[in-house]
C-alpha cells in the first residue's frame, strides 16, 4: 500500500507538471508521513551521500565541455571539416548532419548540446540547398542521439554511479551500438537518396584539394577532440572525471585560438552550464529516495521471484523490459528513467544472466528512442524550433528515423557481443 502511495502521488505530480527531480522528493516525503516510523531526515540523508560521487563530477565537467563547443565555433568547423568528404555526394548534407553528430558525439556526450549547436548550423544549411524543413529537424533529432551512446556520455556516468559499475567499461560499450546507430542512419538516408518518392538536392561540387586541405587543417584540432579525450580514457591514462577536465580546457583553448571565444563570454557560458547541471542533479538527488524505497519495499526481490516463477523465455523478458522502458521514455526525461529502472531492473537482468554492462549499453540506447518519441522528445522539439516547422510534423518526420535505432537496440540486447567485445578486449573479461 505505501509504495502504491509513493508511485501514485509520483505519477500525479509528473502529470502536473512538476519537475521530475522534485516529484521524487515530494513522493517520498509522503511515502515517509503515511509510514510514520522512519524519520525525515532520511531524505537529506540520502540525497547527501548519493551525490557525493567522484565519478559524478564529470556531468558539469561535459555539460561545459559542450556549452564552450558551441560558442567557440568548434561545432560550425567539425560541420565544415565532414562537408568537404561527402558534401559532394547525394543527400550530402545530410550524411554530413549524421557524421558530425558521431564526431561531436565523443566530446559532449549530450544530444541537447548536438542538437543546439551543432544542429543549428545543420539545419541552416539544409534548408538553404532546397532539403525540406521537417526532414532536416528529423535527421538532426536523430543524428543527435548518438551523442549519449559514443563515448564520453553524461548517461553513462549517471548509468555507472547508480549500477556501481565501471564507467570505463561503460563507455567501451558505448562505443560499438554508437557507430552502429550513425551507420544504419546513413543507410536510411542512402535509401531515401535513391527512393523515387522524395527529392533531394544532387548534393554540392566536390571540393577541389586545395579547398579541402584548408577545411581540413580549419577543423582538424577541433576534429582530434574526441581523440584525445577518448584516447585517454581506453588507455587509463586518465579517468572518465579528469577527461571532463581535458574537454573543458582543450575546447577553452580551441575557442581562444580560434578567437570565437572571449572572456566576455564565459560568464554566460559558464552560467548555463550551472542551469543544466542543476537540473540533472536535482533527479539524481530525488531518485536516491527511489531507490532506497525500492530496496527497503523489496521491489527488486519481487520482480526476481516473478522472473523465476514465470514461464516466459528469457527473450521474451527483455522485450517486455524493451518495451516498458520505451513506454517510461515517452513520458519521463532520459537521467529519470535511469533513476527509476536501474534499481528495479538490475538484480532482474542480472538473474536472466546479463552483464550489467550489456544492461548499461542497451538501457542507454532504449533511452535514446524516447528523446525522438511525443510528449516529451526534447531533442525533436529543439529540431521542430529550429527549423520552423510544428512540434507534431517533427515527430511524424522523425518516426522513420527511429527505426535504425529500434534495430540497434535489438541487436544490443540479444547479441552480448555487440556491447562487450570492446570492454573486455581493453580492460579484460
Amino acid at each position: 500500500m505505501l509504495t502504491a502511495v509513493f508511485f501514485a502521488s509520483f505519477l500525479v505530480l509528473i502529470f502536473l507538471s512538476c519537475p521530475i527531480g522534485l516529484s521524487m522528493l515530494v513522493a517520498s516525503f509522503l511515502y515517509l508521513f503515511f509510514r510514520g516510523t522512519i524519520p525525515y531526515t532520511i531524505i537529506a540523508e540520502r540525497i547527501t551521500s548519493g551525490i557525493y560521487s567522484f565519478p559524478l563530477l564529470a556531468v558539469p565537467l561535459f555539460v561545459l565541455a559542450g556549452r564552450i563547443m558551441n560558442t567557440a565555433g568548434i561545432t560550425r568547423r567539425i560541420f565544415e571539416f565532414c562537408l568537404a568528404f561527402v558534401g559532394h555526394l547525394r543527400a550530402g548534407l545530410a550524411y554530413v548532419n549524421v557524421l558530425a553528430s558521431m564526431i561531436f558525439a565523443g566530446i559532449t556526450g549530450s544530444s541537447v548540446a548536438d542538437v543546439a549547436g551543432l544542429g543549428a548550423v545543420e539545419i541552416k544549411a539544409m534548408k538553404e540547398e532546397g532539403y525540406d524543413p521537417g526532414y532536416s529537424a528529423a535527421i538532426t533529432a536523430a543524428s543527435s542521439c548518438i551523442g549519449p551512446i559514443v563515448p564520453p556520455s553524461i548517461i553513462m556516468i549517471v548509468i555507472g554511479v547508480m549500477s556501481e559499475v565501471s564507467i570505463g567499461r561503460l563507455f567501451a560499450a558505448g562505443f560499438v551500438p554508437g557507430i552502429l546507430m550513425g551507420l544504419s542512419l546513413m543507410a536510411l538516408i542512402y535509401y531515401h537518396s535513391h527512393s523515387k518518392r522524395k527529392q533531394f538536392p544532387k548534393g554540392r561540387t566536390r571540393m577541389g584539394y586545395r579547398d579541402r586541405a584548408r577545411a581540413t587543417w580549419n577543423g582538424l584540432p577541433a576534429v582530434l577532440s574526441p581523440v584525445i579525450i577518448l584516447g585517454g580514457i581506453i588507455t587509463g591514462i586518465v579517468t572518465p572525471t579528469e577527461a571532463g577536465v581535458i574537454a573543458v580546457i582543450y575546447s577553452t583553448l580551441l575557442g581562444f585560438l580560434y578567437r570565437e571565444l572571449h572572456f566576455r563570454d564565459l560568464f554566460g557560458v559558464l552560467k548555463d552550464a550551472v542551469l543544466a547541471t542543476g537540473v540533472v542533479m536535482l533527479v539524481i538527488a530525488g531518485a536516491q529516495m527511489l531507490g532506497w524505497i525500492v530496496t527497503i519495499e523489496r521491489i527488486a526481490h519481487a520482480i526476481y521471484s516473478f522472473i523465476q516463477t514465470t514461464s516466459l523465455s528469457t527473450w521474451m523478458i527483455l522485450a517486455l523490459i524493451n518495451l516498458g522502458v520505451i513506454f517510461l521514455g515517452c513520458f519521463i526525461e532520459g537521467v529519470a528513467v535511469i533513476m527509476i529502472v536501474v534499481p528495479v531492473l538490475l538484480p532482474a537482468v542480472k538473474a536472466l544472466g546479463m552483464s550489467p554492462v550489456q544492461f548499461g549499453a542497451f538501457l542507454a540506447v532504449n533511452i535514446m528512442i524516447g528523446l525522438l518519441t511525443p510528449p516529451v522528445g526534447m531533442s525533436v522539439y529543439i529540431a521542430s524550433d529550429i527549423a520552423g516547422i510544428p512540434a507534431m510534423e517533427g515527430f511524424r518526420k522523425t518516426l522513420a528515423f527511429s527505426l535504425p535505432i529500434l534495430v540497434v537496440l535489438i541487436l544490443t540486447t540479444y547479441w552480448p557481443a555487440i556491447s562487450l567485445y570492446l570492454p573486455n578486449l581493453i580492460f579484460g573479461p
